[in-house]
């Protein structure tokens, strides 16, 4: 019997329907599994051994996801396939590291790699990179000139990304959502180049948690993303004080930020985000531990707020909680255990009067490093 070509192959798929019997077309032979994906347009997988079948017969491939170790041959055999690619999402698994010296693209791509996809496949409008340790400034550099729609990159954990691919960054025109989370050597400086070039009009959501180098100076260039409306500045350190809180409260649109775990922010930041931040609508201040109940207070004027974090905060008490509840429109709260504390003596006591109201706060409380949902408070709170 003669061999089916591709052509008739094709013919075939195209009268299937069922997602099963597809499958099993796929599993007759490479060759029905090539001729399967000439009309793939997302490859998401996490069966190496399948890419050097799959990619070199996928032309029209536009989204491709993997979260394991990659080669250069693997990033090289993409480039020469996939000249279409608009989204690629190859950050490596967080429970995976790779083994041996990769510097070389032996076992985990570096730059050489990722130019080769930047400089093939220049449609990408999508990419991220996270936790891909040997991909720095050469390949980031190349692929944001490269690819002039970019309008999401993330670069989480990336060690030996510095200031130097910020200045490319910051010159992309398209760029909506970058994040470098952990890119521990980027400084002031860096963040100075994102914010004096084009990107600095259409960013709206931009991570910088875990870069403990940044200080209230780099913060106050973020003040000219007039676009941006999410702040992640988790973990950034002890530079990091009131007065870039104060800048960053000159943000128009700004409606969600993350200060989590800063020492340094005191209630001076709560009032000048309530006085300035009628937008925000979630805030994040764990673990800021100079936050009084003065501070919680001052919040009452942000009208759109939903959602507060003030896990670890100890000197915020059950009083402080029910005077904010009263008078905010809070959604969901979360509050440290030693506040927990504190109700349950008043309600020992008897001092904790019966709920009236209509509204509620879903209240959650802090235990170890994990957050678990335990009551359902119902404000406005009787006053004892």
């Amino acid at each position: 019997m003669e061999r089916l070509g591709d052509n008739e192959l094709i013919y075939i798929l195209d009268k299937i329907q069922n997602l099963k019997d597809l499958k099993s077309f796929c599993q007759v032979s490479k060759q029905f599994l090539r001729a399967a994906c000439i009309r793939l347009s997302r490859l998401h997988t996490s069966f190496p051994c399948l890419h050097e079948d799959i990619i070199p017969a996928s032309p029209n491939l536009l989204s491709f996801k993997f979260s394991k170790p990659l080669c250069n041959k693997h990033m090289k055999l993409i480039a020469q396939s996939c000249p279409k690619l608009t989204c690629m999402r190859v950050s490596l698994d967080k429970n995976l590291v790779p083994k041996g010296d990769s510097s070389d693209g032996e076992f985990d791509f570096n730059d050489d790699g990722l130019c080769e996809v930047a400089n093939a496949c220049s449609r990408l409008c999508e990419v991220h990179l996270s936790r891909r340790l040997h991909v720095g400034d050469v390949g980031v550099v190349y692929l944001v000139r490269s690819s002039k729609n970019l309008t999401r990159l993330k670069l989480d954990g990336c060690v030996n990304v510095t200031d130097e691919s910020l200045k490319a960054i910051g010159v992309a025109n398209h760029l909506k959502y970058l994040s470098l989370r952990g890119c521990y050597l980027v400084t002031d400086l860096g963040l100075k180049y994102l914010a004096k070039g084009d990107m600095k009009n259409c960013l709206e959501r931009l991570h910088l948690n875990e870069c403990d180098r940044i200080s209230d100076k780099g913060i106050r260039y973020l003040k000219q993303m007039t676009g941006l409306y999410y702040l992640n500045l988790s973990k950034c350190g002890v530079n990091i004080t009131d007065v870039g809180v104060m800048a960053i409260c000159r943000l128009p649109s700004l409606m969600v930020l993350n200060l989590s775990w800063l020492i340094n922010v005191t209630d001076s930041s709560l009032t000048h985000i309530s006085r300035n931040c009628l937008k925000m609508n979630q805030i994040d201040f764990t673990g800021c531990e100079a936050i009084t109940g003065k501070g919680l207070r001052a919040l009452v004027h942000l009208r759109k707020l939903k959602t507060l974090k003030l896990f670890s905060c100890h000197n915020i008490s059950w009083e402080d909680v029910k005077s904010f509840a009263k008078t905010s429109k809070i959604h969901h709260l979360g509050l440290s255990r030693s506040i927990k504390k504190q109700i349950a003596v008043r309600t020992a006591t008897g001092e904790c009067a019966e709920q009236n109201s209509n509204s509620y706060t879903h209240v959650y409380w802090d235990r170890a490093n994990d957050v678990v949902i335990l009551l359902i408070f119902y404000v406005v709170w009787m006053e004892s």
